[in-house]
């Protein structure tokens, strides 16, 4: 997916507006990136930043985690002018930037950003129960949406007379009815 320079500051900018960060230096790096477009362009929002081999968490007041975190090739740094001195030095690699906030998922303007990581794919982190619950999901919406085709078709039969179509099309609404 492909996250745009304006969507990436339009972003970062209700961030720093919003969320409040218990480190300054925070804000000052979500600045410095917000300012520095040749860099910004090579943010990538994701989660499970850790597993990346360049990456930035920042973490919001009041949850109990580390505000200010760089990770390089599994390595963690929390010193500020580090980190800062990491993403100034290293502008022209790709950078990865998680947010952690509260009710992350149900604000618009971080999902328009939020990029797959490439290092820990979501589609690999689903639990096997959650992908049973959504294979079964499919398989029940498409038995609904067959048997109201089948209904319509049943409608069409009677309506033009045609018996044979009507009885075959019953059948078969009653052998997915009893599934």
């Amino acid at each position: 997916m492909f996250v745009s320079l304006s969507e990436k500051k339009k972003f970062l900018t209700w961030l720093v507006n919003t969320v409040p960060f218990g480190r300054r230096e925070v804000l000052w790096i979500l600045n410095y990136l917000l300012t520095h477009d040749a860099i910004l362009n090579n943010v990538h929002f994701v989660e499970n930043v850790e597993k990346t081999d360049r990456g930035i968490r920042v973490v919001a007041d009041g949850l109990g985690k580390e505000p200010l975190l760089l990770f390089i090739q599994a390595q963690e740094f929390t010193d500020p002018e580090q980190i800062f001195h990491e993403i100034r030095m290293n502008w022209r690699k790709a950078l990865y930037l998680e947010c952690v906030f509260p009710e992350a998922w149900q604000t618009s303007q971080y999902l328009s950003v939020l990029e797959d990581n490439p290092f820990a794919p979501w589609n690999e982190q689903v639990d096997q129960e959650v992908a049973r619950a959504i294979d079964q999901y499919f398989k029940q919406e498409e038995q609904t949406q067959r048997m109201a085709l089948l209904k319509a078709q049943i409608d069409d039969a009677l309506e033009t007379g045609n018996k044979e179509a009507f009885l075959e099309l019953s059948d078969e609404l009653n052998r997915l009815k009893q599934q």
